[in-house]
Parts: structure tokens; sequence; C-alpha cells
């Protein structure tokens, strides 16, 4: 008889010690805050996963090159010319061409000479009306020195110091007396000095009828 007190005895123990309280129901999962970015992103790190398996580049935003600075103007000067006149187009668009870009360096000289060497025929040169000793004649390279003459009055306005610089025997239509620098290779030259404390670059073009140089900063 007293083995089956047992059971009833326990089970009034278990009340009196606040048992009957006890919830067996389950209890709510915790939720960390800490873990719940991570557990969202997991998809996101599938993908990664996935391009990185398949070898699928990511996307990435295009690469824009920043614009170079823009050359700072010093002076630019402009004559114009008969452009139908064939001769002279062809010894004045080749002469424009063997001086641009030339780069004169802080305390350089330039010659005109030098840069746009003989004005021979077989350097591309076409016969042209020219002056010798005050009369007008017709001989290689005529028109040379309305380059050398454009070129010239850039680089006075440019602050250039003239180093050589000569008039022609008989007026020219594309300059003013003085205003006029005069070549012919082997016997006088156009040159000056660049004093600048920075390089100067000498860009020129020739274009319906017009031959414009001009002095930058480089």
């Amino acid at each position: 008889m007293a083995k089956y007190l047992i059971v009833p005895i326990a089970l009034i123990i278990l009340a009196a010690s606040g048992c009957a309280h006890y919830n067996t129901e389950p209890m709510p999962p915790t939720r960390s805050v800490a873990n719940t970015p991570q557990r969202e992103n997991r998809p996101q790190r599938r993908v990664m996963r996935q391009r990185q398996k398949q070898n699928i580049p990511y996307p990435t935003r295009p690469i824009v090159s920043p614009r170079p600075p823009q050359q700072a103007i010093l002076a630019v000067h402009e004559t114009e010319f008969n452009a139908d006149e064939d001769a002279r187009n062809t010894n004045i668009t080749r002469a424009a061409e063997s001086i641009n870009g030339k780069v004169v360096k802080p305390g350089e000289v330039f010659s005109f000479n030098e840069t746009v060497g003989p004005t021979i025929e077989r350097r591309g040169y076409k016969k042209g009306m020219i002056y010798i000793d005050g009369e007008k004649s017709e001989g290689f390279g005529g028109g040379v020195c309305q380059v050398s003459s454009t070129l010239f009055v850039a680089a006075e306005s440019a602050g250039m110091t003239i180093i050589e610089r000569h008039d022609h025997s008989l007026p020219v239509a594309y300059a003013e007396a003085g205003k006029e620098a005069a070549t012919s290779y082997g016997v006088i030259d156009f040159k000056f000095k660049n004093e600048k404390p920075y390089s100067v670059v000498i860009k020129s073009r020739v274009e319906n009828g017009r031959v414009k140089v001009g002095l930058y900063e480089g």
C-alpha cells in the first residue's frame, strides 16, 4: 500500500516547489541583431560565388580620363595670300608644316632656316616669285618668307627676344614695313630667343589662303 502513495506525494512536492507553473510550450527562437545582416546577405554571397565559378566579371564604372589642360596662348598672327597660285600655296604649306609643333626651350634660340631647311626642288618646293636686290624674280621657295614674317609678328607679340630679322628689298602685300622677316637659306635668317622660364610651342596652319602662326606656353 505504501508504494502506491509515492506518486501522489511526489506530485504534492512538485506543486509546492512551484513546478506547476513550468511552461512546456517551445520557446520562440531568439533573434540576434548582429547575425541578421549576415543571414540577409547570404543570397548575395551565393551570387558572388557563382560569378567566381563562372568567371563572370563584376560590373565596374567606366574610367573617365581627365581632360588635358589647354596650352596658354601667348600670341597668334595670320596673313592672307592668293591660294590659286599653286606654287606659292605649296611653298607656304611646306614651310608652315616644318615649323608646326617646334618646341623652343627656355634660353634656346630658334632659327627659321635651320628648322625649315633648304627650300629646293627635291624637297618639294616649287618656283615662285622672289625678290633679289630690289627686283622681282622667280626662284624655288617663293612665298616662304610669308611664313617667317607671320611667325615674326607672333614671336614679337609673345615677348620673344628678336635676334635676327631682315626687311625685303621691296614692299610686300602681306606685311607692313618693319613687320616682315625676309629669309634665304644660307644668306639671311630669322631668329628669336626664348627668355621665358618655360618652353614655347610653335603651331602653324594653312587653310583657304590664310597662314596662321601661334606661340603657346609649352
